[in-house]
């Protein structure tokens, strides 16, 4: 990840922490989403690069709760709550398998919506063949909180520029 990356990650981070209502200090809950049609080095170094940009954005990130969710299919998500050191290690991924499952975001946020909802921060680094199955299921689960509270990376965007969830759905409405 590049300087500008992380600066990307950083004021992308700063603006969800700061939108009223979410983020008040103390310990901070967050989720990290890892499509498993990635390949394993490209997520493990892009999972470094996320943990070492975070931790030198502020103190918050030197003690927050982090669940790792691994998102295998539709229907098949698995979390695990680690240390953030553990994405910097790459020892979360010793067990990681790369699967070509196709997936659609809205059953992703579903999943979010039930069972990471306490996140203050999320980001999702998803593949290329992500798709939307139902427009306003995916809307309904993401709003109010998620849309303002995620931020996603397609492994296709060579700038690795994070898209807001609230970003997301204006373009899949606009069609851009």
């Amino acid at each position: 990840m590049n300087l500008l990356a992380k600066k990307n990650l950083s004021d992308a981070v700063t603006r969800v922490l700061h939108v009223p209502g979410n983020y008040n200090g103390g310990q901070l809950e967050m989720t990290v989403v890892i499509d498993c049609n990635l390949p394993r080095e490209y997520v493990k170094q892009t999972a470094f690069d996320i943990a070492a940009a975070l931790r030198s954005h502020s103190e918050v990130f030197r003690n927050v709760r982090l669940n790792l969710l691994y998102w295998k299919s539709n229907e098949q998500m698995e979390n695990q709550v680690v240390p953030l050191s553990f994405l910097q290690m790459g020892s979360s991924f010793e067990k990681y398998e790369e699967l070509t499952e196709k997936k659609t975001l809205d059953a992703l946020a579903g999943n979010l919506k039930l069972f990471h909802a306490r996140s203050k921060l999320i980001l999702a680094l998803t593949g290329e063949n992500v798709t939307v199955g139902d427009r306003e299921e995916l809307r309904r689960n993401m709003n109010p909180f998620l849309g303002k509270k995620s931020l996603f990376l397609c492994r296709s965007n060579p700038e690795m520029k994070w898209v807001r969830g609230a970003e997301l759905l204006l373009q899949m409405e606009t069609g851009r």
